[in-house]
């Protein structure tokens, strides 16, 4: 049976007084929802389980039924905030292949630069030294989910003959270095304002063209330079 929710604390919640069962997957993701904001509010030292449970609008007893520890919450907290980039799946598919990179890239800078992504980075960070477990569990959380659709592109352009590639992967990471390395660090040095969809996608669309250029056959990089 799913979880009976005598006293919801959120608008998209049932009335108060209603009993609605909810299906585990969205138990879990409202658990997640909660923790984050009582992880980046208090910080993950100071956040108990018992917040959480208040601000879920659940027991203490079902917040334990589903993560058994404050770790395994932050794991799942990491894995729901940071991993699912809100992608067009078309996008993998996309037969104009810089429209299809463009848009990858515009996707994942957009999300992972968002301020709360930026909070946990920050929180992971700045909590190292008295919880080092943190940065283990981010590291799992990031390199569980396996190829990215940027890689997976890649790899089906290079295979096809269509990019000179040696490493898909190291293809991809430095793609999104170009695009999010400098915004990403001056936002977790708190020195700038998340960057506006317009300057987002300028500088895909010209991460995009260099790399295009560099990774082009040698022929056709021949050729794009006769042209020049």
């Amino acid at each position: 049976m799913g979880e009976v929710l005598d006293r919801p604390t959120t608008p998209a919640g049932p009335r108060a007084g209603a009993r609605a069962a909810m299906p585990d997957c969205a138990r879990r993701l409202r658990l997640c929802e909660a923790a984050a904001g009582v992880f980046l509010r208090d910080g993950y030292a100071a956040a108990s389980m018992d917040e959480v449970a208040r601000v879920a609008g659940m027991s203490k007893r079902t917040l334990y039924q589903v993560f058994p520890s404050k770790a395994a919450l932050f794991e799942e907290t990491i894995a729901a905030t940071l991993v699912p980039i809100a992608l067009d799946t078309d996008l993998e598919r996309e037969p104009d292949l810089r429209r299809a990179l463009t848009g990858i890239l515009v996707a994942a800078a957009e999300h992972l630069l968002a301020e709360r992504q930026i909070g946990i980075f920050r929180l992971v960070i700045g909590e190292r030294h008295r919880s080092p477990e943190l940065a283990a569990a981010t590291h799992r959380v990031l390199t569980a989910r396996g190829s990215s659709v940027l890689e997976r592109r890649l790899a089906t352009e290079a295979a096809a003959g269509c990019l000179a590639l040696s490493n898909p992967g190291t293809a991809a990471r430095m793609l999104y270095g170009m695009v999010l390395g400098s915004a990403q660090m001056r936002l977790l040095l708190g020195v700038r304002d998340p960057p506006r969809r317009a300057e987002i996608v300028a500088l895909a669309e010209e991460a995009v063209g260099l790399f295009l250029d560099g990774a082009a056959p040698r022929g056709q990089q021949a050729q794009a330079a006769g042209r020049r």
